[in-house]
């Protein structure tokens, strides 16, 4: 195994099998929701329990001609319907040197995009998503 870190030129993103066109930053968190079991008569906690988990995945795009995150199909498109029954993705940053996956996040779903372009730049879109869980490359 290398003890070279990975950088973002290794680095590419797909959904499933569709490549996420030309993502230049992607960002991911898993939060572990904690509670405190306090009691009468205890200045200190007696317990601290894990009672959830939170995904969410944050990524940046250029904005390609033709193809949109909907034309993608990384989007619904359509109504109430349509976003209701858009299936969940899978997310994976993969080494395309290595070709070996570094993160995996499943149980993706769409929250929310925006877009900008400016004068100077190239339009760019930015997406976040929420997500069941994370799995590094070890799989767990």
């Amino acid at each position: 195994m290398s003890n070279r870190g990975i950088a973002g030129a290794r680095a590419e993103l797909y959904f499933g099998i569709t490549k996420a066109g030309w993502a230049t930053g992607v960002s991911a968190s898993e939060n572990i929701q904690l509670q405190r079991i306090d009691v009468i008569g205890n200045i200190d906690s007696e317990e601290i329990e894990p009672v959830g988990r939170t995904v969410s995945m944050t990524a940046d795009f250029v904005r390609i001609l033709g193809k949109s995150l909907q034309e993608l199909g990384l989007w619904p498109k359509g109504g109430t319907a349509e976003v209701i029954a858009f299936s969940d993705m899978t997310a994976v940053i993969f080494d395309n040197v290595t070709n070996e996956p570094i993160y995996r996040l499943t149980g993706v779903k769409c929250e929310t995009r925006n877009w900008r372009f400016d004068r100077q730049g190239v339009m760019t879109v930015n997406a976040t998503f929420q997500a069941k869980r994370m799995h590094d490359e070890t799989g767990v």
